[in-house]
């Protein structure tokens, strides 16, 4: 796969989940009732603007993520945290909601990106069968797709795991696969499964028909999101604790070698990185370092505790200083991902 076609869907996937991370801070912001002064689509130079109410809605040159920009995030333009329609002017109950709502909409978009995928492969496997390999014992016995395999020697088939646990319980041994043909007609074939060394299995070479149940690739959306949350946070404790190192860590360019190199597999592939970087980024966001939205939920919390507001240039110079810190962070990364993955 080209290097220009990987870059491209590596800043067309980056870039769809920072927008739509900007986009949970910005309807959040509106709902209650701070000031979005800019929302722009892209970083750098300005190709359009709009202004409708107090937002202006941008497009700039570099298709590399977006920003939300809330009035009073630093403070006004006369040192008032506290001014009308100011961040800091609403309760710390809203601001943390204001906070989250990145994080969320990042794992709203990962339940999305899973749910298409279950709906373009299917919830549910049938026991009509969809294909016959090339030369599979199946193909040779006779058996074609659209038939329904109803039998296996003895064993009634129900659902598509009953097939394939026939096929387990006399592996090599030679079967009889009764079906219901597309015309209505029942018969009956004689095969001997091959062992297959890539799957390490027996197989007789078919496919299942799959439908779509809507409901149930919902609720496998967000189980699937859940297992993915997770599988990252016992990482993040395993590299907390030691027991793993830093190059558990991988960044932009660590994931867009990963994206180019399962491009050629088919947009499938693709998507589910995808969502995984979703889960990725809101997860991160989370976490209370300063600078990251966990940081300012976290001074929300203070500020509820103590029943007083936290000194609001403080809090800014942490930011800040955390804000230093993740930039160099950040180029560590950057600099390990091109030694591992380029150099």
């Amino acid at each position: 796969m080209s290097t220009f076609v990987t870059i491209l869907v590596a800043v067309l996937i980056f870039g769809v989940l920072i927008m739509t991370h900007e986009y949970g801070h910005f309807l959040a912001a509106r709902r209650c009732g701070v000031d979005v002064l800019e929302f722009s689509v892209g970083m750098g130079p300005l190709i359009w603007k709009k202004k409708k109410g107090e937002t202006q809605y941008s497009v700039r040159l570099l298709p590399i993520g977006g920003y939300c920009r809330m009035k009073g995030e630093e403070g006004d333009e006369d040192g008032d945290w506290e001014a009308k329609g100011c961040l800091y002017a609403a309760p710390p109950a809203k601001r943390m909601i204001i906070m989250a709502a990145g994080a969320a909409m990042n794992l709203l978009t990962a339940v999305l990106i899973f749910f298409i995928l279950l709906c373009m492969n299917g919830t549910d496997a049938t026991t009509v069968i969809a294909t016959v390999s090339e030369g599979s014992p199946a193909m040779e016995a006779g058996i074609e797709a659209g038939d329904r395999i109803i039998r296996i020697d003895d064993t009634e088939i129900i659902e598509w795991d009953d097939i394939t646990g026939a096929i387990r319980e006399g592996p090599g041994a030679e079967l009889t696969v009764t079906v219901i043909k597309a015309s209505g007609e029942e018969k009956s074939y004689t095969l001997t499964p091959r062992f297959d060394e890539e799957q390490n299995a027996y197989l007789i070479g078919i496919s299942p028909r799959v439908r779509t149940s809507v409901f149930k690739a919902l609720g496998r959306s967000f189980y699937l999101t859940g297992y993915y949350m997770v599988l990252i946070l016992r990482l993040l404790g395993q590299i907390i604790t030691g027991k793993m190192g830093m190059e558990a860590f991988s960044g932009p360019i660590g994931a867009t070698v990963i994206i180019g190199q399962y491009i050629p597999y088919g947009i499938q592939y693709v998507l589910e990185i995808a969502a995984s970087i979703a889960v990725s980024l809101g997860l991160f966001n989370l976490l209370p370092i300063p600078a990251l939205d966990g940081s300012r939920i976290v001074f929300c919390l203070i500020e509820l505790i103590k029943g007083s507001p936290v000194n609001r240039e403080l809090e800014a110079k942490i930011h800040t200083v955390g804000m230093i810190l993740l930039l160099g962070f950040a180029c560590f990364i950057a600099y390990r991902d091109v030694i591992t993955y380029i150099l």
